[in-house]
C-alpha cells in the first residue's frame, strides 16, 4: 500500500529557465526528508534496467534542465520536433534506496487546452516501505507542505489505499484514506476533501489534516 504526496495546479505558460530551480528545490526537500530520497535515477522498460540505471545529480540545474528537455512530447512525423504547450515531463525512481520504494515525476510549463486542469502541471510522490521502518506522519506532511510552497499548486493531498476500505476512509471510496489537504485561495480543487483539522497556509490557502488516518500513514 503506497503513500502518496501529490499536488496540482493548471495551465501556465512558463520558460524552462523558471522552472528549473523550482524542480531543483523540490528535489532538495526530498533528500533532505528521508535517506531513501536522497538518490534518483530514471526508470527503465524493466525493474533490472532501472537498477543499473546511473543515478543522477538532481542538485544540478543542467542536468535537472536536461531531463526536462527529454522529457518533452515530440510530434510523430519526422523530424520529430518538441510540442511546447504540452510542457516538460521528469519522471525517476530510487533504486529502492534506503528502506524505500520511491517514484516521483513533474510535469510542468504545459498550457495545452487539449489537457486536463490537474495534467498541465503536477508533482507525484509515490513511496512503500520494504522493511518495518516507516515514515513518520510529521516527515510526509512536512514534505507536503514544502513542496507546496514551492510549486503553489490549486490543491493536494496526502493518501493511501487501503485494500478493502478503512473506518477513516474518504465518505466517497472507504478505501482512499486522506492524511491532509491543500487548497489554495481559489478555492479550486475536488469538493469533499475537507476533512478534519483545518490550518491556515503562510501566503495563503487553507491545509486540512486528518489525525485519525496518521498511525495508517505510520504504517509499514
Amino acid at each position: 500500500m503506497s503513500v502518496n504526496i501529490c499536488v496540482y495546479w493548471g495551465a501556465s505558460q512558463r520558460p524552462l529557465e523558471e522552472l528549473v530551480p523550482q524542480v531543483a528545490a523540490y528535489f532538495h526537500v526530498l533528500g533532505k526528508a528521508a535517506d531513501g530520497f536522497s538518490r534518483w535515477a530514471p526508470k527503465g522498460r524493466s525493474i533490472k534496467q532501472a537498477m543499473l540505471s546511473e543515478p543522477v545529480d538532481t542538485s544540478s540545474p543542467e542536468v535537472l534542465r536536461g531531463l526536462l528537455l527529454k522529457g518533452q512530447n515530440k510530434t510523430d512525423i519526422a523530424p520529430r520536433q518538441p510540442i511546447p504547450e504540452l510542457g516538460y515531463t521528469l519522471s525517476l525512481w530510487n533504486q529502492r534506496h534506503g528502506n524505500l520504494e520511491a517514484s516521483t515525476s513533474v510535469h510542468c510549463g504545459a498550457y495545452s487546452q487539449y489537457l486536463s486542469e490537474d495534467s498541465q502541471y503536477n508533482a507525484l510522490l509515490k513511496l512503500s516501505y520494504l522493511d518495518g521502518r516507516a515514515l513518520g506522519a510529521a516527515i510526509l506532511l512536512d514534505v507536503f507542505s514544502k513542496t507546496t510552497e514551492i510549486w503553489r499548486p490549486v490543491w493536494g493531498a496526502i493518501w493511501r489505499y487501503a485494500h478493502g476500505g478503512h473506518p477513516s476512509g474518504a465518505p466517497w471510496d472507504p478505501s482512499y484514506v486522506q492524511y491532509a489537504f491543500y487548497q489554495s485561495q481559489s478555492g479550486l480543487g475536488p469538493a469533499g476533501r475537507d476533512i478534519g483539522r483545518q490550518h491556515a497556509v503562510p501566503g495563503g490557502g487553507r491545509l486540512w489534516i486528518n489525525d485519525a488516518t496518521t498511525s495508517f500513514m505510520e504504517t509499514a
